[in-house]
């Protein structure tokens, strides 16, 4: 069976020039609505309805980057208090804490397209 790419009916390429905040604007529509930023201006200027969102809204890098950061912070804080004595590594809600700071982290990476 022939993939989409194979199969397409669109074959023109059109072009249009965008200062930079109309093409950031246009960017953001088309990721708040999911779906590409070809289909969103085609929408727009065909003046017929948006496809079915065929993606998720992009992850914010910048944003799951700090994200990282913190939960790295928490767990760098919960080791060291287990080093300092003040918390008990055998206690399972400390075990759980650390497991669930390590699927949060391994989530965050594999939001932003990355391995932990």
């Amino acid at each position: 069976m022939a993939c989409g790419s194979e199969t397409r009916q669109r074959q023109k390429t059109l072009s249009a020039r965008f200062n930079d905040q109309e093409a950031e604007a246009i960017q953001q529509m088309a990721d708040r609505a999911g779906v590409p930023v070809a289909s969103f201006i085609r929408s727009a200027a065909l003046n017929v309805p948006l496809p079915q969102a065929v993606r998720r809204p992009t992850v914010s890098h910048e944003t799951a980057a700090r994200l990282l950061g913190e939960l790295g912070r928490i767990a760098e804080t919960l080791r060291a208090a287990s080093l300092a004595g003040a918390v008990d590594l055998n206690n399972p809600h400390i075990a759980a804490a650390f497991r669930d700071l390590a699927e949060m982290r391994t989530v965050c990476f594999q939001a932003m397209g990355r391995q932990p």
